[in-house]
C-alpha cells in the first residue's frame, strides 16, 4: 500500500478530472502492477486526507531496488502530468520462503464525495475512502453506515486480489440507532457518561433555558418602555423610522429544505453528445444529496444532464430531478432545460428582434443570418452569403400559460436538402393580452407568473413596461404596441398613422457591430475596446442618461453552456483592480455593463486600454500600472480564480493609472485553441507536456510580459529565455532586469512563488521617485 495525504488546495477526485498515483521506477528486479492506479470512480480525497493505492509487486530476483511514486492527473490523450513531487522508497529484495500475505487480498470501500465509517466482520475499520489491506482469503462482511442508511456486503477475497465497493443509498436499509448501539465496548468513556446521564442532563438543560427565556422577556420590557420614554422626550426628527428587521424576516423564511435548481442553457453541434449542466445550491440549514453527491447547507454544487435530442434549433424539456432532503426523505423538483442544436453542415445564427402589430395580427421578428459561403432559403426567403434578414412569424392565440412558444422554419440548402428549423419567440398571454389593450389583466398575468417562481428576466421587463405605459395612459391616450420587444426601450417612435401598416422604429444610427437589439437600451457614442471575447462600447443608457460602459461577449468564442457560470464567477469579485460587472443578460446577445472608466490623455487623446497605449512609456508610469494590475491579479488568486489571458485589450486605466481587469476565466477559449498572435501567452500553456501545467505562476508570466512590453516596447516570444533586457534599451533601466528576468522566466519553477514577491519589489523601486 502506498498512502498519499492530500495537502493540496482542491480535492483529489475522479470525475472530471482522474487523479491517481503512478509507478516511474525502471529496476527489471520487479514488476510493478498496475503502474497507475487511479481512484475509484465518484470517490474524493479532501484537503488532509489520506488514501492508500494498492500495488502488487512481484520480485524476479534479489538485489536492491529503488521506488518512486507521484499523484499523477490522467489527461484524455492516455499520457499524464505530475500534481505532486516523487516519493522514493528503498527496498531489499532477498531469498526467504514464501509469505503469509501471499493468502490475502485487499477490499476499498468508497462513498462519492461522502466521509461514511466502514466496519470490517464487525471491528471499525475507518472512513471512506478506505484500503483495507492483508484481507485473509476467504467470506468477509463488510457494513457501510451512512446518514441515508445501512449497506451490507459479504465479499470473497482470493489471493492478491483487489475488490471494489461503492456505497449507494438506494442499496442501503434503514439504520435505527438506540442507546445500546452506541455504548460499545470501545466507545468513548466520555459519551458513556452523558448517556448514562442523559435525562439528568435534559433537565438541567431544560431549567437553564427557561431561565434564560424569561429573562429575555423581561429585559426586552424594559426597553421596550425606556424607547417610549424617549420617544416622548426627544423631538421627532431624532427618532428612528419604524422598519422591518430584515434580519429577523430572513431567518424565518430560511427552511431546513431550500434547494435551488439553476440551469444553464446548452448550446451543442448536430451529432456531438449533449450534457447540460445544472447549477444545483442548498439554500436550507441541513445537508442533501443529489445523484449520490452530498451538498452542504450554502454550497453549489453541478451536476449534467444527457440529451439525447439530435434536432437542429432550440429546444426545451423537462426533467424530474430526484434528492434526499435534510430530513432523509425523498423528494423530486420538475426543472426546464433549454439548449439550443446547430446544424451539422451549416453555420446559421438567428436571435428574436421584437414583436409588432401588422393587420390586426401579432408579428414576430426573427433576425437570421447566413454565414455559409453560398446562398439557402429560410421559409422561402433568400439569404445570400453573409446576408441577415428579418422573418415575419404570425403568433395564434396562447392556449397554455407556457413562457415561450417554438416556431418552425423550413431551412433550404442549395443542393435541395431541405430540414426544419425550431426557433424560440418569448410570446405568450402576456404579450397577447396586451396587444389585446387589456393592459390590467396582461400585468397581473405576468405578476403571477413572477410569484409563481419564474426568474426569467423577460417577464420583469415586460411587466415594468406594461406598468409604465398604464401610468402614462392619462397623458397617452393610445400606446404604441411595438413597444414590446425583447429589450426594455427607451427611445422616440415614430407611429405610422394607416392603420393596417406594422408600427416604425426610429433610432439613431448605431456604431458598427453594436447590436440592433440593444438599441432601445444604450446609445453608444464610442467603441473603446476590442478582445477575443467581444468589444467594449462606451453608451449612454437611456433609461437615465448615464455614460457606461457595455461589453458585448462575441457567443462564437465561448459556449453558451459555459458562458454563464464564468459570468457568476467574476461577478462575485469585488476589488478596485477589478472592472465591476452591474448587470448582464443573455437575450438575444450576452452583453455586460460596467462602470465607465475615465482613462488616460495620451497625444491629446483619451485612451481607455492598454491596447491604445502607445509604448514604450516613462518607467514610473509603468510601474504604478504593474503594480495595481499585480494587486488584481494576487486577489483573484487569493479567491481561487485564474485569468490565463491578460492581454492589453482587456486592461482598462482608470483615475491615476488604476489599471481595472475585465474578463472572467477564459480557460474555455484556452481549450479550444490559443490564438497564435497572443504573445502574453506563458510557455506552459503552448506546449504543457514540457513545461507542466498552467497555474498562478502563469498569471505572474504575463504580469511581467506586460511590464516588458510597457517599458520596452517590445513583445515576448513565450519559447525563448528572454535576451534582451530593459537595460539593453535604456542604460538606466538596468534596475527593472531582475523583475523581468524573475516573472518571465521560461521555467516557471524559477518564477516569483506567489505574486506578492512582485509587488514587494515593485514597491522599493517606486520609493526611488518619492526621494
Amino acid at each position: 500500500m502506498v498512502e498519499f495525504r492530500n495537502t493540496g488546495m482542491t480535492a483529489w477526485e475522479h470525475d472530471v478530472e482522474k487523479i491517481g498515483v503512478e509507478y516511474s521506477g525502471d529496476s527489471n528486479l520487479i514488476t510493478v502492477d498496475p503502474p497507475l492506479q487511479l481512484l475509484p470512480k465518484g470517490s474524493r480525497v479532501h484537503t488532509g486526507q489520506s488514501y492508500q493505492f494498492p500495488f502488487l509487486i512481484s520480485a524476479h530476483n534479489v538485489g536492491q531496488v529503488k521506488l518512486a511514486f507521484a499523484v499523477v492527473r490522467l489527461l484524455p490523450s492516455g499520457k499524464t502530468n505530475r500534481i505532486s513531487d516523487p516519493v522514493f522508497l528503498s527496498m531489499e529484495i532477498t531469498t526467504g520462503l514464501p509469505h503469509n500475505d501471499q493468502n490475502s487480498g485487499s477490499i476499498q470501500v468508497t462513498a462519492g464525495p461522502l466521509h461514511v465509517p466502514v466496519e470490517l466482520d464487525g471491528m471499525p475499520a475507518g472512513l471512506t475512502p478506505l484500503t483495507l489491506p492483508h484481507i485473509p482469503v476467504g467470506i468477509h462482511h463488510v457494513v457501510v453506515k451512512g446518514k441515508e442508511g445501512v449497506m451490507e456486503s459479504d465479499i470473497e477475497v482470493k489471493p492478491n486480489s483487489i475488490h471494489s465497493i461503492t456505497y449507494s443509498p438506494e442499496k442501503s436499509g434503514v439504520l435505527i440507532e438506540t442507546k445500546e448501539s452506541l455504548l460499545l465496548e470501545n466507545s468513548n468513556p466520555v459519551l458513556t457518561l452523558i448517556l448514562s446521564n442523559f435525562f439528568i442532563i435534559l433537565g438541567v438543560i431544560i431549567t437553564l433555558t427557561t431561565v434564560a427565556v424569561i429573562s429575555i422577556v423581561v429585559i426586552s420590557g424594559e426597553i421596550k418602555r425606556i424607547k417610549f420614554v424617549v420617544s416622548h422626550v426627544l423631538p421627532y426628527s431624532f427618532q428612528k423610522e419604524s422598519g422591518r428587521d430584515f434580519a429577523v424576516e430572513t431567518r424565518r423564511r430560511i427552511s431546513s429544505d431550500d434547494v435551488r435548481f439553476d440551469p444553464v442553457a446548452g448550446l451543442f453541434k448536430q451529432g456531438d453528445k449533449k450534457s447540460l449542466k445544472l447549477k444545483i445550491t442548498n439554500m436550507g440549514t441541513k445537508p442533501i444529496v443529489v445523484d449520490t453527491i452530498r451538498i452542504e447547507p450554502g454550497v453549489c454544487r453541478i451536476v449534467f444532464r444527457e440529451i439525447f435530442d439530435d434536432d437542429p434549433g432550440d429546444c426545451e424539456v423537462s426533467q424530474a430531478v430526484s434528492y434526499i432532503d435534510g430530513n432523509g426523505k425523498e423528494k423530486s423538483r420538475v426543472i426546464h432545460l433549454q439548449y439550443r442544436i446547430m446544424p451539422r453542415d451549416l453555420d446559421l445564427s438567428w436571435f428574436f428582434e421584437r414583436f409588432i402589430q401588422k393587420k390586426g395580427n401579432i408579428i414576430a421578428i426573427l433576425k437570421i443570418k447566413n454565414n455559409n459561403p453560398f446562398p439557402l432559403e429560410a421559409d422561402s426567403i433568400l439569404l445570400a452569403s453573409g446576408e441577415e434578414r428579418g422573418i415575419e412569424l404570425v403568433m395564434d392565440v396562447p392556449d397554455s400559460d407556457e413562457l415561450s412558444v417554438y416556431k418552425k422554419l423550413r431551412i433550404l440548402t442549395e443542393n435541395e436538402y431541405s430540414f426544419p428549423l425550431s426557433v424560440k419567440i418569448p410570446y405568450n398571454k402576456g404579450i397577447f393580452l396586451f396587444f389585446s389593450k387589456k393592459y390590467s389583466e396582461s400585468l397581473e398575468w405576468f405578476n403571477q407568473q413572477i410569484d409563481l417562481g419564474n426568474d426569467d428576466g423577460t417577464l420583469k421587463r415586460y411587466r415594468d413596461l406594461i406598468k409604465r405605459k398604464m401610468d402614462s395612459s392619462s397623458e397617452v391616450n393610445t400606446m404604441d404596441s411595438s413597444d414590446i420587444r425583447d429589450h426594455e426601450p427607451d427611445v422616440k417612435r415614430k407611429v405610422d398613422a394607416q392603420e393596417g401598416n406594422a408600427t416604425q422604429v426610429s433610432l439613431s444610427p448605431s456604431l458598427t457591430g453594436f447590436p440592433d437589439s440593444l438599441l432601445p437600451i444604450y446609445k453608444p457614442s464610442a467603441l473603446i475596446s476590442t478582445d477575443r471575447l467581444g468589444i467594449m462600447y462606451r453608451a449612454l443608457r437611456a433609461a437615465d442618461n448615464i455614460e457606461v460602459a457595455v461589453r458585448v461577449l462575441d457567443s462564437g468564442v465561448i459556449p453558451a453552456s459555459q458562458v454563464e457560470l464564468q459570468i457568476q464567477a467574476w461577478r462575485s469579485l469585488k476589488h478596485m483592480n477589478i472592472m465591476q460587472i452591474k448587470f448582464w443578460e443573455r437575450d438575444p446577445v450576452y452583453f455586460l455593463e460596467f462602470d465607465l472608466p475615465s482613462g488616460a490623455i495620451q497625444s491629446k487623446k483619451r485612451i481607455y486600454s492598454l491596447a491604445d497605449l502607445k509604448v514604450p512609456i516613462p518607467a514610473r508610469a509603468a510601474l504604478r500600472i504593474v503594480r495595481g494590475l499585480a494587486e488584481g491579479i494576487d486577489y483573484i488568486h487569493r479567491q481561487g480564480v485564474r485569468h490565463y489571458l491578460l492581454e492589453p485589450s482587456v486592461i482598462f486605466l482608470d483615475d491615476g493609472l488604476q489599471p481595472k481587469i475585465s474578463g472572467f476565466d477564459t480557460s474555455a477559449l484556452i481549450q479550444s485553441g490559443i490564438p497564435d498572435d497572443c504573445w502574453v501567452i506563458a510557455p506552459e500553456q503552448r506546449n504543457p507536456e514540457k513545461f507542466g501545467n498552467p497555474g498562478k505562476k502563469t498569471d505572474i508570466y504575463q504580469v511581467g510580459a506586460i511590464f516588458y512590453y510597457l517599458l520596452s516596447g517590445q513583445v515576448l516570444n513565450c519559447f525563448e529565455s528572454i535576451s534582451s533586457l530593459p537595460s539593453h534599451f535604456r542604460s538606466d533601466y538596468g534596475v527593472y532586469d531582475p523583475i523581468i528576468k524573475k516573472s518571465v522566466h521560461i521555467d516557471k519553477n524559477e518564477r516569483y512563488g506567489d505574486i506578492r514577491e512582485m509587488i514587494h519589489e515593485i514597491d522599493t523601486l517606486l520609493q526611488t521617485f518619492k526621494k
